[in-house]
């Protein structure tokens, strides 16, 4: 059996680099939000989450083959695809999280309505490869990986 562990780690006083992927990744979850709200019906539907995931990328992204239905990549031109699609994680599950919260409080199981917040301080995963590499044996340190538009 193979453990695996993860931990958080704050980053301070050298932090500057970091805050222009930051508010490009916020914006763009504060950009995704509201059009997955809005399209929660048909994507619920969907209940495969990798299916799900897949159409609600197919919303916002634009391809050859694909017309995107929303103007994310116009407000974001040249994300790279590994923020992107955490970004577009992070929406699905403000939004999943508040329509079951919705459903709750419609039920009265939940006292005060629940609010879709668009403005986020939600901050992207750097995933092992692909957004970020270890340093050599030894040494306390980590490449990241960043986006400054």
């Amino acid at each position: 059996m193979q453990i695996v562990s993860s931990y958080g780690v704050e980053i301070k006083k050298k932090n500057i680099p970091l805050r222009s992927t930051l508010d490009i990744f916020r914006k763009a979850v504060s950009y995704l939000i509201p059009v997955y709200a809005e399209t929660w019906k048909e994507l619920s539907e969907i209940g495969n989450p990798q299916k799900r995931f897949n159409e609600a990328e197919h919303l916002v992204h634009e391809t050859k083959k694909n017309h995107a239905r929303f103007a994310f990549d116009r407000h974001f031109p040249k994300m790279p695809s590994y923020l992107r699609r955490a970004a577009i994680q992070h929406a699905l599950g403000a939004v999943s999280s508040y329509q079951t919260r919705l459903g709750l409080w419609e039920k009265g199981e939940l006292r005060g309505k629940p609010k879709l917040v668009c403005e986020n301080h939600a901050m992207p995963v750097f995933y092992r490869d692909v957004m970020y590499k270890e340093a050599e044996p030894g040494e306390d340190a980590a490449h990241l990986k960043l986006f400054d538009g």
